[in-house]
């Protein structure tokens, strides 16, 4: 695009969403800058604006796409995407006026956050980023060595699934008791945090197992309406695809 979208400290509490060309974006690699995110939603049609949605100069991890046309945005909502090993959530944006999110019960643990101000100063030094379509197509060089660009992930499509539900842009601190203890209110037979194979580490999702489909629509029927939110991390729970079941989370996510 000609001109980079503006960076944004608002909170998702006053974002103003225009419907029905909007999604909200979760699971995102903090890292991801507002150009990164305009170019993994460029495949479903024309973006009018990509944000991602900051506090204090730092990512919360999720933002708002909004396409030209509607059609651009339905293909984005139905489409799994990845980025950097992680699933990211695509949901129809509402107006916070119509869904105010409610504090979850469990208390996730947030991790210590390291100091960043040897790399704030390498950077003001440096002058501010540039585009990324400015950047050369195949790689990169940084600090003597040459580093590959990524291109924007793959859509992946499935079957929803009937009794499984995605549970995306959870705190990477959270365990699977405390995400089972999400959904106390309905019976449920597992949950399990999706974790890299490399490092052990949460992935920022999971997928909880609910006893029968009544019970896994009721719970992703009432959290659409009313959101749970995290460690001010609006969570996505939506019909798992059929191709990511439990037994195998961590091969396909």
């Amino acid at each position: 695009m000609s001109t980079s979208p503006k960076t944004t400290e608002t909170p998702v509490a006053a974002e103003k969403v225009e419907l029905p060309n909007k999604v909200f974006v979760g699971n995102l690699p903090f890292k991801t800058t507002d150009e990164e995110l305009i170019k993994l939603f460029e495949q479903f049609g024309p973006v009018a604006e990509a944000r991602v949605i900051r506090r204090a100069g730092r990512s919360l991890g999720y933002g708002f796409v909004a396409f030209v046309e509607a059609a651009g945005a339905a293909a984005a909502e139905a489409a799994q995407l990845e980025l950097d090993e992680r699933t990211i959530n695509v949901e129809t944006a509402r107006p916070m006026s119509e869904t105010e999110p409610r504090e979850a019960a469990p208390s996730a643990r947030r991790r210590p956050r390291r100091a960043r101000k040897a790399k704030e100063a390498k950077e003001a030094s440096v002058g501010e980023e540039k585009p990324a379509a400015e950047k050369p197509a195949e790689e990169a060089k940084e600090g003597g060595r040459k580093r590959r660009t990524k291109a924007p992930a793959a859509a992946r499509t499935g079957t929803p699934s009937e009794t499984v539900a995605y549970v995306g842009n959870l705190p990477f601190a959270t365990t699977d008791e405390e995400l089972s203890s999400l959904f106390a209110g309905f019976s449920i037979s597992s949950a399990r945090i999706v974790t890299s194979k490399k490092t052990n580490r949460s992935k920022g999702y999971g997928f909880v197992t609910f006893s029968s489909n009544d019970d896994q629509s009721k719970a992703i029927s009432k959290y659409s309406d009313a959101p749970l939110v995290v460690s001010e991390r609006p969570l996505t729970i939506k019909a798992a695809m059929s191709e990511t079941p439990m037994e195998s989370t961590e091969a396909s996510a």
